[in-house]
């Protein structure tokens, strides 16, 4: 693969018409297409030119979306951007993964990641609100060459009524802090019709597609107001749109940053609105996710206009604030991992 070089001033318009297939791959013609893949493409919302970033050969773009080199070529023909590459084209990540989300087929990466998270989801109501205990291992490294990165923020689990039992952080920039978090959930629901108004909106937004939920760019998602505009929305750009609709509506609302926890932890941001006392949190993206996948509880949509679940860690971070704070002389950028340590409940 050739090194990275910014989009076409094709891409940057209309798709950019790459390359032919690696040598011995056989296309199949873009009418041949099964049909989910091509409603896929035609709901995706595609990364705008500006952010593209052409980082996966037909290969590994097979790869993500759990099918053949052929099929990517013939879906590039048929419309999913790329530009051309020595060795043929090069297409952006979060297209790729927002295709496979799209189509369905039960077979991406994407969606593989996505239903491991929404584990949360399943079993009673009373599982979610349990006391448990996690050990969690936090790294910020750089993924510029020779930068070791930072040293891991501590999270703040009493933020969300939970308890850091014990952390050892690192020895410096680049080590690893070990943690020892107790999380809990919190039942409760909007009293109000102007707070319910808040979460549902966005909900119904999700569900008829007027706003797609797919991975954004990290340039795109660092500019909500761009995003929403767009009508491309993750959780980022989610907690931002409601906490602006309920200032909007008069009431006290804040943004949060923190993870799902699991064996991996998944980076996640919700809404906070103050109603009565006492914030509440709102979380439509998780309650969407969760009604694509039959394990889920249906209560769960409730759940999530006001509860706080026993998976959530939180950092204090505003959903656009980046949790760890890196001024990289290398043009670095250094994102916070969080993982369970086999032992944890």
């Amino acid at each position: 693969m050739t090194p990275l070089s910014p989009p076409t001033a094709e891409a940057a318009g209309a798709p950019a018409r790459a390359a032919s297939a690696p040598a011995g791959t056989r296309a199949p013609a873009p009418g041949a297409l099964p049909d989910a893949w091509r409603d896929g493409l035609a709901r995706l919302r595609k990364v705008p030119g500006e952010f593209f970033r052409g980082t996966l050969g037909v290969d590994e773009a097979a790869r993500q979306l759990g099918t053949d080199a052929g099929t990517v070529a013939a879906l590039v023909e048929a419309g999913l951007p790329a530009e051309r590459g020595e060795d043929g084209p090069l297409l952006d990540y979060h297209d790729v993964a927002n295709l496979g989300l799209a189509a369905r087929q039960g077979r991406s990466l994407a969606e593989l990641a996505e239903a491991r998270m929404l584990r949360m989801a399943a079993g009673p109501r009373e599982g979610w609100l349990k006391e448990r205990t996690w050990h969690v291992r936090l790294a910020a490294p750089c993924d510029a060459p020779g930068c070791p990165g930072e040293v891991p923020p501590v999270p703040a689990p009493d933020l969300l009524g939970g308890t850091l039992v014990d952390v050892r952080p690192a020895a410096g920039p680049g080590g690893e802090t070990t943690a020892t978090v107790v999380t809990r959930g919190t039942a409760a629901e909007p009293r109000t019709e102007a707070v319910r108004a808040v979460y549902d909106g966005l909900l119904a937004a999700l569900d008829d597609g007027s706003h797609q939920f797919g991975w954004l760019p990290d340039r795109l998602r660092a500019d909500p107001a761009r995003a929403a505009g767009l009508r491309m929305v993750d959780c980022q750009v989610a907690a931002w749109i409601m906490a602006r609709d309920a200032r909007e509506a008069g009431l006290a609302a804040r943004t949060r940053k923190g993870y799902v926890l699991g064996m991996v932890g998944v980076e996640h941001a919700w809404t906070e609105v103050l109603e009565d006392g006492r914030w509440l949190v709102l979380d439509p993206v998780l309650a969407f996710l969760a009604r694509r996948h039959r394990a889920s509880n249906p209560e769960f949509t409730d759940f999530c206009r006001g509860s706080v679940h026993n998976r959530l860690l939180a950092w204090p971070a505003a959903s656009e604030e980046p949790v760890v704070a890196h001024d990289c002389d290398r043009g670095g950028r250094c994102a916070l991992s969080c993982n369970q340590v086999l032992g944890g409940a």
